[in-house]
């Protein structure tokens, strides 16, 4: 089934294109699989599918669909409102906390050092 219209592709149907057709997907479906799930309109089973197919069909060595699911991640990015004395001096340490191959993480560690010298 041939659907011509972003906004008329829902989860399922991206999944299925994942699954069957992965060269068809468009960054435009990766960002609406993504909107859907931000939305909370997936249930774990589709938001586990939509991930791995993802990955195993190759999707994140593709710029543009990274550039597809980054644009809409920032879309729904939520701005902290902050106070005029709290802007003065806000330090932001990038990093998850961890990769998996248990190696010494230093985002983490520098986000603990930063705390206790007082930054926010």
């Amino acid at each position: 089934m041939t659907i011509n219209t972003v906004s008329s592709k829902t989860l399922k149907a991206i999944l299925k294109c994942l699954a069957t057709t992965p060269e068809k997907l468009t960054p435009e479906d990766a960002a609406t699989g993504l909107r859907a799930i931000i939305n909370g309109e997936a249930n774990d089973a589709q938001l586990a599918g939509f991930i791995t197919a993802l990955q195993l069909r190759g999707m994140g060595m593709r710029p543009d669909m990274l550039a597809a699911l980054a644009a809409e991640t920032q879309r729904h990015a939520l701005v902290p409102k902050l106070e005029p004395s709290q802007t003065e001096m806000i330090v932001d340490i990038v990093g998850t906390g961890g990769d998996g191959w248990n190696t010494f993480n230093i985002s983490t560690t520098s986000s603990l050092v930063a705390a206790a010298a007082g930054l926010q």
